[in-house]
């Protein structure tokens, strides 16, 4: 399936070469390797010697880095892994790389278009879907359903999600935001 990211070196830990990854929310623990790759470079294969979680970040001992100046020649780099790699999100999470593409669509099976980006907000995630109505942003909250099963992700959306949706096609809505 490709390459996904799942990080970003942030800083150096430590004097032994340990990175401080970003992001990864707990994948780093099961893999044994990773892709670095540096803006504007390759992607370059780095076996994983060990993971654990420290604060905010996972401090990462990578085979051949072996002391500070090794660690922080990696910070901005970003961390993929091999979607095979990675095995099952764990209920109620996705990956990225799943959503991609995704259609997107109301409960009531008008379609909104399809998940092309991914917003990382810190809080919640904001899928970014483009239609033929535009671009409209979802945040990743409890009326959006991801359904694997069917390939396809629904949203029971809140009053004003979508309204400007429902005014192009006259619904209720439209009546409701007359003033």
């Amino acid at each position: 399936m490709g390459l996904v990211p799942i990080g970003m070196v942030v800083r150096a830990i430590g004097l032994e070469g340990r990175v401080g990854v970003a992001g990864s929310a707990g994948a780093l623990g099961r893999l044994r390797r990773v892709e670095l790759r540096r803006p504007g470079a390759e992607a370059a294969e780095r076996r994983v010697v060990d993971a654990r979680p420290q604060g905010k970040v996972w401090a990462v001992q990578l085979e051949g880095v072996r002391d500070r100046d090794g660690a922080e020649a990696l910070v901005g780099s970003e961390v993929l892994a091999w979607r095979e790699d990675l095995g099952e999100a764990g209920e109620g999470f996705h990956y990225w790389a799943d959503l991609e593409g995704l259609p997107v669509v109301t409960v009531a099976g008008e379609e909104l278009g399809r998940v092309e980006e991914l917003y990382v907000t810190g809080g919640v995630d904001v899928l970014v879907v483009r239609g033929s109505g535009g671009e409209r942003l979802v945040p990743l909250a409890p009326y959006v359903t991801v359904d694997m099963e069917a390939r396809r992700v629904v949203v029971d959306a809140p009053t004003g999600l979508l309204d400007e949706v429902e005014r192009e096609k006259g619904g209720p809505r439209a009546e409701r935001n007359r003033t």
